[in-house]
């Protein structure tokens, strides 16, 4: 083997190698559970609810609607917002779209996470719910999936 062949076989596996190992420090995570929510307009100007988080993310959640439009059936609504989740080590926060029907309260919302702090500094993914929001009441009970990416 010559030598320019013996250097660009070191190479080509020094870069396997790093592109194997390059992503040992990025970790995938998911974390489900439950989220009880209400309405809340104390300090907001538009429609906010919040309310504790169960299972993987334990914690809260606050979200603040930005907009709202119609859709082409009337019973549904799109929501445009943000979401932010607290927890004992961090939290995390993204713009937030959701799909209401408010003639029976099904919802079903998806967060592009793209903020973090704490243990949660540098994640982004995104934060599935999908439950129930009476509009009268002010109430509502959903589950939540959370698929995020995790720098270390």
């Amino acid at each position: 083997m010559t030598t320019r062949m013996k250097t660009l076989t070191a190479l080509f596996a020094g870069c396997l190698l790093w592109s194997v190992t390059a992503d040992a420090h990025v970790r995938l995570k998911t974390y489900t559970g439950g989220f009880t929510s209400s309405q809340l307009t104390e300090g907001c100007d538009s429609l906010c609810t919040g309310g504790p988080l169960t299972g993987g993310l334990a914690g809260s959640l606050y979200w603040h609607m930005d907009s709202m439009e119609s859709t082409s059936d009337p019973n549904v609504v799109k929501l445009v917002g943000v979401d932010t989740v607290t927890t004992a080590t961090g939290t995390l926060s993204g713009p937030d779209y959701t799909l209401w029907n408010l003639a029976t309260g099904d919802f079903v919302d998806v967060a592009i996470i793209n903020q973090g702090t704490g243990a949660f500094a540098g994640a982004h993914g995104s934060l599935v719910i999908q439950g129930g929001f009476d509009p009268a009441a002010g109430h509502g009970t959903s589950n939540y999936v959370a698929l995020l990416t995790l720098p270390h």
